[in-house]
């Protein structure tokens, strides 16, 4: 299917964001603008301070931009309330975290459960369609763990069935293999990916790894908080 023909499922134009830093501020995004399409898996490449994380937490409406606008399948993100953003993060988006980001006080399970339950399934459901989850993601066995019972690689295996369970539209994954070695990062990767295929969903994944940049469809390259190209293949990005 030919993209140019069709709305792109998430457009980004004009970011501008700033944080205030000593007497002054520090400009993290310098116009940032950036489409992807329905289906279509992203990557983001760049070095740490670069300005990936940043704009991630803009996409999610975590953070609000100083200009600039943000759509996802047509809604406008800067004029939801941060009521309204919360609520369409949790519908809408899947976000995996590099730290993971578990609950230390519940269970595998119940982690997996939590955004099911904060968009009012019924909590049978919630349970079962977790449990199932939890297999998929090879951890059907240890879904009364907590995370400090848990390895990196089975925390990020959680992680990812959490972010994906409500089938959400929208992935975001900030360095989500960062914490892992080589193996098991690629054993997470092959899986994230396996799902959003399964589901067609949309994603986009910062990185400063090649390998993890190489299973993404496309790649962009962001330096010093500009896109500096948005349609590379790896080897092209990597020789940047």
């Amino acid at each position: 299917m030919n993209q140019t023909s069709l709305a792109p499922y998430l457009n980004i134009h004009g970011l501008e964001k700033s944080y205030p830093a000593g007497s002054g501020y520090q400009t993290v995004l310098r116009g940032v603008s950036l489409q992807v399409y329905r289906g279509e898996r992203l990557a983001l490449l760049g070095q740490s301070g670069s300005g990936k994380s940043t704009l991630l937490n803009l996409i999610a409406g975590i953070d609000t931009p100083d200009s600039g606008g943000i759509t996802v399948d047509g809604v406008s993100i800067g004029l939801l309330t941060e009521k309204d953003r919360t609520l369409f993060r949790r519908r809408h988006i899947g976000f995996i975290y590099q730290s993971f980001n578990l609950i230390q006080t519940l269970t595998a399970l119940e982690n997996v459960q939590l955004p099911l339950q904060l968009n009012g399934a019924d909590r049978r459901q919630a349970a079962e369609q977790s449990a199932r989850m939890l297999d998929r993601v090879g951890l059907g066995a240890r879904g009364d763990a907590f995370a400090d019972q848990l390895s990196g690689g089975e925390q990020q295996r959680v992680a990812i069935a959490r972010a994906m369970v409500h089938r959400p539209a929208l992935v975001l994954a900030d360095e989500h293999t960062g914490n892992l070695d080589a193996e098991t990062g690629a054993s997470m990767m092959g899986l994230f990916n396996e799902i959003a295929e399964e589901t067609s969903q949309t994603v986009v994944m910062v990185t400063h790894s090649s390998a993890v940049a190489a299973t993404a469809n496309r790649v962009a390259l962001i330096t010093d908080g500009r896109i500096a190209e948005s349609d590379l293949n790896v080897s092209d990005a990597l020789a940047w």
